[in-house]
Order: C-alpha cells, then sequence, then structure tokens
C-alpha cells in the first residue's frame, strides 16, 4: 500500500512537471500577434471607458491625439493603429493597455506646463505597447497561476503559491522599476525623434515629484496613511535616479528640430476650462461652502474639512478624519413636526428643542447609542423640513472617540446653523471648479491668488504644484499662469 501511494505520488509530480514545464514554455514563447492584440485591447478599452468615462472636450481630445500621433509615427510599431483618450478622471495618472490605447487623466493634464511635457508622458506610455509590456506582465501572472493549480494537485496542499491578486493588480499600478526605466528610455527616444527636447521629461518628473511631496505633507497633517496609487505615473521614479538622466541624456543624440512646429503657450491655452476636482460629487465644494443646487441648498463647512459622497448623500469630514457630519435626505411626512420626527426615527434623544433654521422648521438634539462609521456613538441630529419642496433633510455629526460629550459640537452646531436655501447669486456661484489661463500682471503673487481661489484646502500649495513652481515660486508679469475658478 505504501508502495501505491509513493508511485500515486510520484505520478502526480511526474504529470504535474511535464504540464508545468510545457505551460512555462508555452508562456516564455508567446507571440500574440497584432491582430489579436489590438482585438484584446479593444476589450480592455471598454473596461477602461466605463470605469473612468472620456472627458468631453473634442478640442483638448483632439489636440492630445494630434502630439500623440506625432510620437506614434516614429515608435518601433507604427504598423498600430494609436488611439489617445483623456479619462475623466483627477487622479495625477496615464496608463497603457495593448493594441495601442494610450489614456491621459485630466488631473494629469492640469500638472503639466508645457507640450513637450506631454509628449514626454505620451512617448513613455506609447513605449509599453511597443515593448509589449502590459502582455509581458500578464503571461507572468498567467504562469505563476497555472503553477499554483499544479503545485496545489502534486502537494494537495491548497494555495502554495497563492498569487491570484498578482494577476489581477490593475494596469494604472505601473512596473517594475527596469521595466519603466525602459520606457522611460525609449520613450525619450521617441520624443527626440518626433522633435520633442527629451529634457522635458525631467520637467515633467520633477513636477510630478513635487506633487509627492505635497501628497506626503497633506499626509502628515491629516494623520492619515498615503493611497497607494495616488503617485500614479511616479510609482517607480525615484529621487535623483542616475540610470534615468542618462537615458535622457542619450536619446538628446537623436533629437530633431522641434522649435518650429511648438507654438508658445499653445498648451496652457489648450487647457483653459478643464475640470478641477472630482468626477462625480453630489453638490458643488467652493471654498468652506458647499452647494446642491439640485434642491436648492447650500451650507458652511469647518476650515480644513474635507467634502465627500456617501451612498445616502454628502458628508464633510474633519482633516484628520476623526470627525464626521453627514447630510442626507429622508421621508417627507406631512402634519409631522420634527420631535415627532425623530421619534419615529427610533432614537433616545437628549437636550432636543424645536428651530428654525433658514427658514425651515425642524427639530435638534443628541441621540445616543446611533450607528456611526465609527460605530455606536453619541450623535449632534438635526431634522429640517422644506416645506415648499416637500423635502426633510437630516444631518448627523459623530466624533471618533466620543463617549457621552461630542467633541466637535461647535462645529457640528454652526455647519447645522448655516444651513438654508440657495439665493439668484449661489446659484450663479455654484458652478464646479474649472481651470483658467491668466496672464500675470506686476505684482501678482501666488499668495493673493490662493486668498481667491474656491480650493477648499492648500490652495497655495496646489496652485503652486501646477503651474510648476512648488513650494514657494512666484510668476513673472507675462507668465501664462493656471487659477482655479
Amino acid at each position: 500500500m505504501a508502495m501505491m501511494r509513493s508511485q500515486t505520488i510520484q505520478l502526480r509530480w511526474s504529470a504535474a512537471g511535464l504540464f508545468v514545464l510545457s505551460l512555462l514554455f508555452c508562456v516564455s514563447s508567446f507571440a500574440m500577434s497584432d491582430a489579436a492584440e489590438v482585438k484584446l485591447g479593444e476589450e480592455k478599452n471598454r473596461q477602461v471607458i466605463a470605469q473612468f468615462g472620456v472627458y468631453r472636450d473634442k478640442e483638448l481630445q483632439e489636440y492630445v491625439n494630434r502630439v500623440g500621433q506625432r510620437i506614434a509615427k516614429v515608435c518601433d510599431r507604427p504598423n498600430l493603429t494609436y488611439h489617445f483618450t483623456i479619462i475623466d478622471s483627477p487622479m495625477v495618472n496615464a496608463f497603457a493597455i495593448p493594441g495601442g490605447f494610450v489614456y491621459v487623466a485630466r488631473g494629469l493634464l492640469a500638472e503639466l506646463n508645457s507640450e513637450s511635457e506631454l509628449a514626454g508622458i505620451l512617448g513613455h506610455e506609447i513605449a509599453h505597447i511597443t515593448q509589449r509590456h502590459a502582455l509581458k506582465k500578464e503571461n507572468r501572472a498567467k504562469a505563476l497561476q497555472a503553477l499554483s493549480a499544479v503545485a496545489e494537485i502534486a502537494t494537495m496542499t491548497p494555495g502554495v503559491y497563492d498569487v491570484g491578486n498578482l494577476a489581477s493588480q490593475g494596469i494604472i499600478e505601473g512596473y517594475s522599476r527596469d521595466v519603466e526605466l525602459e520606457a522611460d528610455r525609449i520613450g525619450a527616444k521617441y520624443m527626440a525623434k518626433a522633435g520633442y527636447d527629451p529634457a522635458a521629461m525631467m520637467k515633467t518628473i520633477d513636477t510630478l515629484k513635487a506633487q509627492e511631496r505635497l501628497d506626503i505633507k497633506e499626509a502628515r497633517l491629516e494623520d492619515r496613511e498615503l493611497d497607494p496609487t495616488s503617485f500614479g505615473w511616479l510609482a517607480s521614479h525615484p529621487d535623483n535616479d542616475t540610470r534615468y538622466r542618462q537615458a535622457i541624456k542619450q536619446a538628446h543624440a537623436l533629437e530633431a528640430t522641434y522649435h518650429e512646429f511648438i507654438k508658445s503657450d499653445e498648451f496652457l491655452e489648450k487647457l483653459n476650462g478643464l475640470a478641477y476636482g472630482p468626477t462625480h460629487q453630489v453638490g458643488v465644494v467652493r471654498k468652506d461652502n458647499f452647494y446642491d443646487p439640485r434642491v436648492g441648498i447650500k451650507l458652511a463647512f469647518p476650515e480644513g474639512w474635507h467634502v465627500e459622497s456617501n451612498p445616502s448623500g454628502v458628508q464633510m469630514v474633519s482633516a484628520k478624519r476623526d470627525a464626521v457630519l453627514a447630510l442626507s435626505t429622508g421621508q417627507y411626512m406631512a402634519g409631522v413636526d420634527g420631535r415627532q420626527y425623530v421619534g419615529k426615527m427610533g432614537v433616545k434623544i437628549r437636550n432636543g428643542r424645536d428651530v428654525n433654521i433658514g427658514g425651515m422648521p425642524g427639530f435638534i438634539g443628541i441621540a445616543d447609542h446611533v450607528q456611526t462609521p465609527f460605530g455606536p456613538r453619541p450623535v449632534r441630529l438635526a431634522v429640517l423640513f422644506d416645506t415648499m419642496r416637500h423635502i426633510t433633510f437630516i444631518m448627523t455629526g459623530a466624533g471618533k472617540h466620543d463617549l457621552h460629550d461630542i467633541a466637535n459640537d461647535r462645529d457640528f452646531i454652526a455647519t447645522i446653523f448655516s444651513f438654508g436655501r440657495m439665493d439668484r447669486h449661489d446659484f450663479e456661484v455654484a458652478v464646479r471648479p474649472r481651470i483658467q489661463v491668466v496672464r500675470a500682471e506686476k505684482g501678482t503673487t501666488m499668495e493673493a491668488l490662493a486668498k481667491q481661489s474656491p480650493i477648499s484646502n492648500y490652495a497655495l500649495d496646489k496652485l503652486r504644484l501646477m503651474n510648476g513652481m512648488y513650494p514657494d515660486g512666484e510668476p513673472k508679469p507675462g507668465q501664462l499662469i493656471k487659477i482655479i475658478d
């Protein structure tokens, strides 16, 4: 019996070994045809568009495509049809998928300041396509998955090589440093052959490294961890990488004359009107004010707080994310006053009283042991009735460390009592922030522009960053600069 078990195990390992060897041979010698690659790219393209959406600006899309096509003509795979798309996302990132599809997020465009910098981004992504980096990465993941399955058969131990998450890594997360360096080197070569100065890639990296430093600064001030995907295009570009700088230097040997076709300031002019901020958010945020034109209401939230969408409406979150004030709507009940309405919610109230805020009757108090993002906590609760539109507004404020008292109650009460109906001026103001390109005058300072900006937090840092002036630069008279309006 023991001999039979031994023979069974040997046969299992033998079969597994042959399967693995044949599989790895197939993967290593894998050569997808251009037609098959394009078909794969078209499938993935539909997924990307469904996830992010296309940014609707025909003129800007055509401009980015024109720059990309100029580089694609001199790349190593000019037979492919290349597609360059601006996706409607605030992330500072660009990525490519097999088959000639390149994507640039509008959030990345906002950080660039010249056509050559854009060309550097596109050249890098085209290089990922010409070198089939995404296909190689996917094939390695598939091989490891197969190896895991075979190892489980041979050892009867599940999860010996648990690499499922490797195969599911998103295409926007980038590659290893060596692969990115290859894309840098080849992308710089494409730039130079297309007539762009490869040195612009250095400027792009410097600008986006400044974005990374600001992200780190904000996370430290807000006592939170960094989002590992927030660095996007920069994830594998270390500071002062000598190999990267050498790759750029080598590309200069191929540099063509480029000045005659690049119009001064054209890139910045194309960005005029570019949307700024989150793609999908309930209402409009300008400075420390929130507006929702759909239901005609407004409120002011504490300085330094953030406004975020949630499944039932919006929430104002403190800088250190230890306090949240949520705003949602509830069922309107004719003939039911605030105290009765709260009673129907099934919560126990203390210190409750009737109020009239912004011309809307309601009720305010503290509810104990209510479920919050932090678990059961005491909650500052307010219910207001818009009798004109037949809408009930519910606001709940809670703190992470509250036990009986509410540490941020003063902030919650101030925000609740700022609630009101929008007037004609509010509707004029309540438009989504956009980039405006203006010419600096004598005496223009970034600090003065930041004070006028609708950006809620770190306005000075963000304006300097998007103009390539971080951390302490100032514009020169006559210079085109980006502001948020």
